[in-house]
């Protein structure tokens, strides 16, 4: 489990805890509020006894106070524990795990560079060193494609991730087979660009999932 499940069963787990003992705190109130309120009516005539009567009355007044302060106190406590909790689970939905993060980050360097060049062999480029150049690009793209979307995700952002790793892993496997011969032909070479497009745009519904700062990545390159 991650850090952010065991953030997640901590608070949850705390939060069980300190609302119990709010309760129980509020429940022990009442249980004095009532004890105070039957020695109100049994005021004693005996001046002696009075003054032994009130100093019982304020201990118990204090009692009640107390305790429900500190219901209080739990009941608060358990509410910001919740509040953790459940912001943990939120950002853990919607927020990319370590791995996945850096495969996306990844992933979007080697299309660009594949796209790169894909367009330069249509530009004349060598066909020789563009083929070892795409073998060692698209090997990396089948790699991230073999990768399973964190499970703690929202199912949405799973099946999304999860798109894009196919489409990684299928057009990585199939441009890393071209031959010399296909890479010479214009054709051939503007349909693995298009297709590229298409995988671009997955990615890019990925960054509006995820809030990834593309422009952020762009100048990094």
């Amino acid at each position: 489990m991650t850090i952010l499940d065991w953030l997640f069963i901590g608070c949850c787990s705390a939060f069980l805890v300190a609302f119990a003992i709010g309760l129980f705190s509020f429940a022990l109130s009442f249980v004095t509020t009532k004890k105070f309120n039957e020695l109100k009516r049994k005021r004693p005539k005996n001046k002696q006894k009075r003054k032994r009567w009130q100093r019982k009355r304020q201990q118990l007044k204090k009692k009640k106070t107390a305790q429900i302060k500190r219901g209080i106190i739990f009941i608060v406590l358990s509410i910001l524990f919740l509040s953790g909790g459940l912001y943990a689970r939120y950002y853990q939905l919607t927020n990319l795990s370590k791995t996945d993060g850096n495969i996306i980050v990844q992933s979007y360097f080697v299309t660009e560079e594949v796209n790169k060049t894909l367009t330069s062999l249509q530009n004349g480029s060598d066909v020789g060193e563009s083929k070892q150049k795409l073998m060692e690009l698209t090997s990396l793209l089948a790699s991230y494609g073999s990768a399973t979307p964190s499970n703690g995700l929202s199912k949405e952002g799973q099946q999304l991730l999860k798109r894009y790793y196919v489409q990684l892993r299928e057009y990585g496997s199939n441009t890393y087979s071209l031959s010399e011969e296909q890479l010479n032909n214009q054709e051939t070479v503007l349909t693995y660009i298009n297709d590229l497009k298409r995988v671009e745009q997955t990615q890019k519904k990925v960054f509006k999932e995820f809030s990834v700062n593309e422009a952020a990545l762009k100048q990094k390159k």
